[in-house]
């Protein structure tokens, strides 16, 4: 694994526990500034390492033309966003889930790419390793999203048996891919994914880079029926990962019951609590916690659309709201904190009991 990294507030920690780890194949840079980061990742995942960079929200706008890059080339790359309030610096050491429109559509074109977020500090292990699998098998960059209260905290936690773990072995093209000894490094499989090439293997030299490219040869071709091709083929490619993630699961409650609160993020803790006093009070009500922000997993529309009510907490203007509205046409209603604070058990009890009202 190579990490690619630049100082920043709240994301630092990463870099600084990153660099002692280098007994196990770790290597890690800090570069000048945040665009320089990325582009080393990038560099490393096109060399056959596994590319990883992270920031919080200032500098992930100032990656997004290199996160683009990774897109059209289509290599893996993990990014970490550790979300602070916003715009700009902002408030460097509060916490915010300000960055989801960031995470899934701030990039310019069509540039679809996962998005995950961790729920909590023990959460983000798994997350992390989720992210690497999509990342390699699906050869795409992802976005994990964290933000400064996990970034910033700490749980109890029992380190897992690594055996419990699916493997997800990688493997690099290493003889020639079409007809007559030609090389195709943009040809897709099934599901649409490219093969990986390491710089160097003999017989397999090919093109790279940010332009368009023909179908199969990626030579350069920004022809309008390629461009369309391309656009849509790199679309289904992720489109497709929702049938290679879990369905859907309920964390507390039923489905079908009277409200859903439904999360991502750092708002498990309180939401969890709140729902659980309330379900202890009688109130129907159940808790949805979303992992895989992009794309959602395929039971998703249907599970909500089950319930009477939806309300989403959300420390941002309501981003996760819109996004379910759009998708899948539910009167998700927003609970919204913008204050640099986490929510507070108490904040969510009385939603709830206001939109059961």
């Amino acid at each position: 694994m190579f990490f690619g990294g630049y100082p920043i507030t709240p994301a630092s920690a990463i870099l600084h526990y990153l660099a002692k780890l280098k007994e196990f194949g770790v290597t890690t840079f800090q570069a000048e500034d945040e665009i320089a980061a990325i582009a080393s990742a990038i560099g490393a995942s096109y060399a056959g390492q596994l590319g990883v960079t992270s920031s919080s929200g200032p500098g992930i706008a100032l990656k997004g033309e290199a996160m683009g890059l990774a897109i059209m080339t289509e290599l893996p790359l993990v990014i970490v966003n550790s979300q602070r309030g916003g715009p700009s610096t902002g408030l460097p050491t509060k916490t915010e889930q300000s960055d989801l429109y960031q995470a899934v559509y701030g990039r310019n074109g069509d540039a679809p790419m996962p998005v995950i977020a961790a729920a909590s500090p023990g959460d983000a292990f798994e997350c992390a390793i989720e992210a690497c699998r999509l990342a390699v098998q699906f050869m795409t960059p992802v976005m994990l999203l964290t933000d400064g209260y996990i970034a910033n905290a700490a749980e109890p936690w029992k380190v897992p048996d690594p055996a419990t773990f699916t493997p997800f072995p990688v493997s690099f093209l290493d003889a020639a891919n079409g007809e007559g000894g030609k090389i195709l490094p943009y040809k897709r499989d099934a599901n649409g994914v490219r093969p990986w090439i390491k710089p160097g293997t003999p017989g397999l030299m090919h093109r790279i880079g940010g332009i368009e490219k023909a179908i199969d040869t990626g030579d350069l071709d920004y022809a309008p029926a390629t461009h369309a091709a391309q656009t849509e083929a790199r679309k289904a490619k992720i489109d497709g990962i929702a049938a290679h993630i879990p369905p859907q699961a309920v964390s507390q409650g039923s489905a079908g019951a009277k409200l859903a609160v439904v999360g991502w993020g750092s708002t498990y803790g309180p939401i969890h609590q709140a729902v659980k006093r309330a379900r202890a009070r009688g109130l129907d009500v159940a808790h949805i916690h979303i992992r895989h922000i992009w794309p959602m997993p395929a039971n998703l529309g249907d599970l909500l659309k089950g319930y009477g009510k939806i309300l989403v907490p959300e420390m941002n203007t309501g981003q996760l709201k819109t996004v379910l509205r759009d998708q899948f046409l539910v009167d998700a209603k927003p609970l919204n904190k913008v204050s640099g604070q986490p929510f507070t058990i108490a904040e969510i009890e009385a939603a709830i009991e206001g939109a059961l009202a």
